[in-house]
């Protein structure tokens, strides 16, 4: 075998083992893209929920207060 053929050999192994290294980042790639994307999802929807929650909570105080207003109101007419 010459120095030529060799050579060759041993760039067909470089070129065959660089292909299946990119195989396997293009897999992995993948992967992490789609876990982001499923977690960029699930962040709107924590987000939109947290706003529900917000709002809830803002309307469950507003009428917690609005009643005692009413109650303290109800006294003093009935004193």
């Amino acid at each position: 075998m010459s120095k030529n053929d060799m050579r060759i050999e041993r760039l067909e192994k470089d070129l065959k083992y660089a292909m299946e290294c990119n195989e396997v980042k293009d897999k992995y790639w993948d992967k992490i893209r789609i876990e982001r994307n499923g977690f960029a999802l699930k962040i709107t929807e924590l987000q939109d929920r947290v706003k529900e929650l917000e709002t809830e909570l803002y309307f469950c105080n507003r009428n917690k207060r609005v009643g005692e207003i009413v109650d303290e109101r109800t006294k003093v007419e009935t004193r």
